[in-house]
């Protein structure tokens, strides 16, 4: 009769991972490549590692539903933590309305990252898989790290116009460069709808992605706000160089001495990487194979939202 708890307790470890309680152990770290995207060399994890333990902020852009993407962001955050610094996760796929279940859940099952999926009811969100991130969360459960949702309370997840003086606002926070980003949201949200969008549509969708990338940083900001680290587990539209999340965290807001702003972009190996992609990003990371990757502008469907670039 004593076989069950103790297979219980098997499967727990196992769903979690291997030493996720030892900053600076990094099983698995070294799948894939990486690459310093500005001289196109290519290093090993723990090359990378030792930047990342010193970075301020760390954006980490995946494609959304690529496990091997979660298990990678899982490596930063081990080797952000690996000097004993408080770091904390911020989430995009998590939002502001998330936060006390997150931290129910936690303190009532420390040990259960794969049961935080059902508390917050993952299978209505629209998202991929919530097993897809289980290997970051349960890094995160695993180091005692606090997690934070980052995205727009439920009540303004919607594009909706804005006043002429929300826009200013919004843009002011940008920074000298804000119509430059702007400009590029516009073209990403057309890019993603086929070239479909009216002007004024466009406009619309790229001031939603710039609120939810101001609503990313505040969280960020807060975090970081006790003197520790933040990763930033994110869409690789929203850890882009020129968008608008990394602008806000760059702009040394946060100040103190760890205050640098990196961003790796996590490409499939099934993926094409642009030197526009290139530029945008401090590192690339190939590795994992989106199985599910299609274009719908080849094959003549639209996109019917783009909330999560």
């Amino acid at each position: 009769m004593q076989a069950a708890p103790v297979l219980l307790l098997l499967l727990a470890a196992s769903a979690v991972g291997p030493a996720l309680a030892e900053p600076g152990l990094y099983a698995r770290c070294e799948e894939g490549r990486i690459v310093r995207a500005a001289t196109g060399v290519e290093m090993d994890f723990s090359s990378l590692a030792p930047e990342l333990a010193e970075a301020g902020f760390v954006l980490f852009g995946e494609r959304h539903g690529v496990r091997a993407h979660a298990e990678a962001s899982a490596c930063v955050l081990s080797a952000m933590a690996a000097d004993r610094r408080p770091v904390v996760l911020v989430m995009e796929m998590l939002s502001r309305d998330d936060q006390d279940a997150i931290d129910g859940w936690r303190r009532a099952h420390p040990e259960n990252a794969a049961g935080l999926g059902a508390e917050l009811k993952w299978w209505q969100r629209g998202w991929p898989p919530f097993d897809s991130w289980l290997p970051l969360i349960g890094r995160a459960f695993g180091l005692r790290v606090p997690l934070y949702g980052g995205d727009l309370p439920a009540r303004e997840s919607q594009p909706r116009d804005l006043t002429r003086e929300e826009r200013t606002a919004l843009l002011q926070r940008l920074g000298e460069g804000s119509e430059a980003i702007l400009e590029n949201w516009r073209a990403a949200m057309h890019a993603a709808h086929c070239g479909l969008l009216s002007p004024q549509e466009a406009e619309r969708l790229g001031l939603h992605q710039v609120r939810r990338d101001l609503s990313i940083a505040d969280a960020a900001l807060v975090a970081a706000a006790g003197g520790g680290a933040v990763l930033l587990e994110v869409g690789r539209g929203h850890s882009r160089k020129d968008r608008s999340l990394h602008a806000v965290l760059a702009s040394g807001s946060a100040g103190g001495p760890k205050s640098t702003t990196l961003s790796i972009g996590a490409f499939t190996t099934n993926e094409a990487i642009t030197p526009a992609d290139r530029a945008a990003h401090d590192f690339l990371w190939v590795v994992g194979e989106d199985r599910a990757a299609v274009e719908p502008c080849v094959l003549g469907d639209t996109p019917a939202k783009e909330k999560k670039p």
